[in-house]
């Protein structure tokens, strides 16, 4: 509308200044009045709350706009010059161009709006030019090439426009989804925050039977930090998968062992609800297989989980099935519960990343809805796939299947573990390096239980200067600190000083091969995870 207003401020203008020109006054007054028609159409349209039954006045106020609009073109043409010719033609393929700018992929308003000034192109020649002249098949069938090349554009447009459209309300969709991700998040985080603070508050004043109050908040504690344990790993792996820095390892290991041992370690949770948990024969499965042990029971505990969350009566059946020739065996997980099934929509919503069923599955099974979009991707990352259906008895049935080549035997690690539990003879000096002060005390426990001798600093700057004095046994950097991060520290530390040769342990919440690598080069000489546990703890000082 204000371009359209422009043009016509720019023709009286002109008329003011060249004779003959009078008829644009008029013309303009008439133009005023159908560009206020449009405007009243335009804000009915609006105001409604079923604007729909207001698309025919403004379909009819933008045809009248353009049959006044492109009249002029006929009394320009008529002046009889080729410059006014030309000026006509301008002026018609203007308005054609800026209707289809208006249009924005509506065939109806582009045609409410381009249909007069398309008549009037082919029109205004027979009307204020010479029909006899020679030219005119020529200018017609131009005519209908820029009619032709004009559809083209359109057509166009409004795909783009549309694909447009789409990627925003998906990306409003989106948006929508993690802002309820991030509250359920926020809501899930409130209730092992909430027994953490109660049971320390409960250890802090253990009341008239102390020994009980310990025990139970000490287990409190631990059931809390255990589930903030787990959200915090599907955040992870979720931003890994996003990322496309997951990673999945391929060695041999015992199918029926891990498969076992995985519904052993849900069984007295689905005892405890009522249901029963039964595994069917093993006996057609392998019992080495190659692929990633700690990613297949990941995805397997999922899906155990969310049986026995959504299933109130019966049973939940774990089967194994095999298929392919040897090079190209397939193994199929299946896990089939007898909950209230799927609908076909939540089929289809079942793998995506913060969705889960609908708000009243939120509020009455928690949890973050990640899971199984990160169990899909983890089993395509493996080579397989997951997919869920309703069971033909009820329920619902997921299954996992996975390449399962042939693995060979490797030899028992219990003794192995036995040892890496056990303490050390000697008492070693360990410096703990990080900027909370929580972390502090919690490695300080962990390692004072090893026996160790442990000094902690807050910063990269005390660690250099302690490290200046003191030769330790182990450092363990946090990587992430303010001002001198522990990657920079440990580049000093092996650059000169009394700890040139020292191992240097990272303590990290980042661990992709990125990040692992960059520990690497810095100089350090090993790893252990946030939230760290005691046994990989102990690994990396005694081990590593």
């Amino acid at each position: 509308m204000p371009l359209r207003l422009f043009v016509v401020l720019v023709l009286v203008l002109l008329a003011l200044f060249k004779p003959g020109m009078n008829f644009v006054f008029a013309w303009c007054g008439v133009y005023l009045v159908a560009q206020l028609i449009e405007v009243l159409a335009l804000n009915r349209y609006l105001g409604q709350a079923r604007p729909r039954q207001a698309v025919a006045l403004n379909l009819f106020a933008d045809v009248l706009l353009a049959v006044i609009f492109g009249w002029l073109a006929i009394p320009v043409w008529a002046s009889g010059t080729p410059v006014g010719a030309a000026g006509a033609v301008l002026l018609l393929c203007g308005s054609i161009i800026t209707a289809l700018m208006g249009a924005e992929g509506c065939i109806a308003a582009f045609l409410a709006s381009a249909a007069p000034h398309v008549t009037y192109l082919v029109a205004t020649p027979l009307i204020a030019a010479d029909r006899d002249d020679p030219i005119l098949p020529f200018f017609l069938a131009g005519g209908g090439l820029f009619c032709l090349t004009l559809s083209m554009v359109f057509l166009w447009s409004r795909r783009a426009m549309e694909a447009e459209r789409r990627a925003r309300r998906a990306a409003e969709a989106q948006i929508a989804a993690k802002s309820a991700f991030v509250a359920m998040v926020s809501h899930e985080l409130r209730t092992p925050i909430n027994a953490i603070v109660n049971g320390a508050a409960a250890l802090a004043n253990p009341g008239e039977r102390p020994g009980e109050t310990d025990r139970t908040s000490a287990v409190l504690i631990r059931d809390a930090g255990l589930m903030m344990r787990t959200l915090l790993t599907d955040l992870l792996d979720l931003s890994k998968i996003e990322a496309g820095r997951m990673g999945v390892e391929v060695v041999d290991y015992d199918l029926p062992t891990l498969i076992v041992d995985g519904v052993d370690l849900w069984r007295n949770t689905a005892e405890a609800k009522g249901v029963g948990l039964r595994l069917n024969d093993l006996e057609g499965a392998p019992q080495w297989v190659r692929g990633d042990p700690m990613r297949t029971r990941q995805v397997l505990n999922n899906l155990l989980s969310n049986a026995i969350k959504f299933t109130s009566q019966g049973e939940i059946v774990i089967s194994v099935a095999m298929s392919g020739p040897d090079g190209q065996r397939q193994m199929a997980i299946t896990v089939r519960d007898t909950g209230p099934g799927l609908t076909q929509d939540q089929i289809a919503r079942l793998f995506s990343p913060y969705e889960q069923l609908g708000v009243e599955t939120a509020r009455a099974f928690g949890g973050t809805g990640l899971g199984l979009a990160i169990s899909r991707n983890l089993a395509r990352l493996m080579g397989g796939e997951l997919s869920a259906a309703n069971a033909p008895e009820g329920g619902a049935s997921f299954t996992l299947r996975l390449p399962a080549p042939e693995g060979t035997a490797t030899p028992a690690v219990d003794e192995a573990e036995a040892a890496a539990l056990a303490l050390p003879d000697r008492s070693l000096s360990v410096l703990v390096v990080d900027d909370h002060d929580i972390n502090r005390r919690t490695l300080r426990q962990m390692l004072e239980a090893f026996g160790a001798q442990v000094e902690t600093v807050d910063d990269a700057l005390a660690a250099l200067a302690i490290a200046e004095r003191q030769v330790f046994d182990v450092i363990l950097m946090d990587v992430r600190m303010p001002g001198m991060d522990g990657l920079e520290a440990s580049r000093r530390l092996r650059d000169h000083g009394a700890n040139r040769q020292t191992p240097i342990v990272a303590v990290t919440g980042a661990v992709s091969p990125e990040e692992i690598a960059a520990c690497h080069e810095a100089g350090m000489t090993g790893w252990v995870e946030k939230p760290v546990n005691a046994k990989h703890l102990y690994a990396a000082l005694f081990e590593g």
